[in-house]
């Protein structure tokens, strides 16, 4: 059973605006709901594929809707499959890897090495 998914498009602006210790804390947000909820990962074009526990969407769609205000070159995409939940996190810009795969605990080099 697919539903329908939740889409957090940003802006193409290419900085963060989070102080270090803010950012800092929300990459560990994202790692405890990797390690909690984290069925592992895929890498896709632009970006990676992270599956997580269906429970966990309400974590996800909250540090999707945050990480997208504050890092407007991430695209975010939600959607409940049959048993799991897929995030795509992606980018047009090339300098979002390292972003991408420190939210998803990723070798920035596309080698998915999470959860």
């Amino acid at each position: 059973m697919t539903s329908s998914p939740l889409q957090v498009l940003s802006s193409p602006d290419g900085a963060c605006e989070l102080q270090a210790a803010e950012a800092a804390a929300q990459a560990g947000e994202w790692r405890r709901l990797r390690e909690d909820a984290g069925l592992g990962c895929d890498p896709i074009p632009g970006g990676v594929r992270l599956w997580l526990r269906p429970e966990a969407r309400g974590v996800a769609e909250d540090l999707a809707r945050r990480e997208a205000g504050c890092c407007g070159f991430l695209d975010f995409e939600l959607t409940a499959e049959t048993g799991r939940l897929r995030v795509d996190i992606t980018s047009p810009a090339p300098e979002a890897a390292a972003v991408i795969a420190s939210l998803t605990g990723t070798d920035p080099g596309g080698d998915p090495r999470c959860c």
